[in-house]
């Protein structure tokens, strides 16, 4: 039998996780946080719930509307029906064409769990070097400890942390040493009474704030009046370093005033900093494996920056690999 592991636990990595084990391989997923899902998860608090990474996503190609509708059939997704508009200091200037907004349920990593099913996971394990030997690869984690004798890797994690586990590929190296990734700061803010606004969504002409989103007009939510922001990629940038608390203060501000309504008084108030959140330039969506060494990397930054770009990077890696490992 193949054994494959996987490192990153976020959606590009657990569909190619799903992808080998329905075609028969013993498949090992390994992810540094506490839970699966990277940028698909929800921040859960005491006050309320709230979507700090991705906040929907939309299904264009066949393949993943396919997968979507599955998903929403399963109670694992749900259409958002939020009203989406162009914002400017309080001013509607239009609403964006009318599309499907999907959104996970009752978190955004519903979806993401469902394609782990029942994979293997290694959760809180930091793999920082990948060493390839006579017995294939083997995976070194920061606390010490190897899993060895794999005979594939696929990395789906952001191109900086990625560049140091394909050191044994040189293709691989070549391919992602350039790409440049934009931070982002997610405020996440709770407050006593609802924000009174005719909309459930805006894009925001402003030098700090790109989004904003009230997360309770989302499926099976809660009640509670929960708004994320997140922040324009170059204010970030400029912003990378400054303490959190400081950030949401000043995201705070700026969303009273690009609102352009009174506020009601804050109940809650966290800042999540996203370091890689979305390419400067995405590669042109080639898919980056290295059939002789049985390795590969995938991530929403090959195509793009949104959730169906991940998926679809995942779907053309193991395309890759099925025919040249004999699985499925």
């Amino acid at each position: 039998m193949i054994r494959a592991a996987v490192v990153g636990a976020g959606l590009a990595g657990l569909r190619v996780a799903d992808r080998l084990a329905r075609a028969g391989a013993e498949v090992r997923v390994f992810e540094k946080a506490r839970g699966v899902g990277g940028r698909m998860s929800t921040r859960r608090s005491d006050f309320g719930a709230f979507d700090h990474g991705a906040q929907y996503f939309t299904a264009r190609d066949p393949r993943f509307r396919t997968q979507v509708e599955a998903w929403v059939e399963a109670g694992k997704a749900a259409h958002w029906p939020g009203r989406v508009v162009r914002l400017a200091e309080g001013r509607v200037l239009a609403e964006e064409a009318c599309v499907d907004r999907f959104v996970g349920v009752p978190r955004m990593n519903a979806v993401v769990r469902d394609l782990l099913g029942s994979i293997e996971a290694e959760l809180g394990v930091r793999i920082e070097a990948i060493r390839r030997g006579e017995q294939g690869y083997t995976l070194h984690c920061d606390a010490g400890f190897e899993f060895a004798g794999f005979d594939l890797v696929v990395v789906a994690v952001p191109p900086a942390q990625a560049l140091p586990l394909v050191a044994s590929s040189e293709t691989l190296r070549a391919a992602i040493a350039g790409v440049e990734m934009w931070p982002c700061h997610a405020t996440m803010l709770g407050f006593e009474s609802p924000v009174e606004v005719a909309f459930d969504g805006a894009l925001v002409e402003s030098d700090a704030i790109a989004w904003i989103a009230r997360n309770d007009s989302k499926a099976e939510r809660g009640k509670a009046a929960c708004w994320v922001v997140h922040s324009r990629a170059a204010w970030s940038e400029r912003h990378v370093d400054l303490e959190t608390a400081e950030i949401g203060r000043q995201i705070e501000a700026e969303f009273a005033r690009v609102v352009g309504v009174a506020l009601p008084p804050v109940a809650f108030r966290a800042t999540h900093r996203w370091l890689y959140a979305r390419p400067v330039r995405p590669l042109d969506g080639a898919t980056l494996f290295d059939a002789e060494a049985g390795i590969g990397v995938c991530g929403d930054w090959t195509r793009g920056d949104t959730v169906e770009d991940a998926f679809l990077s995942a779907e053309a890696l193991a395309d890759a690999i099925l025919p040249r490992f004999g699985l499925g």
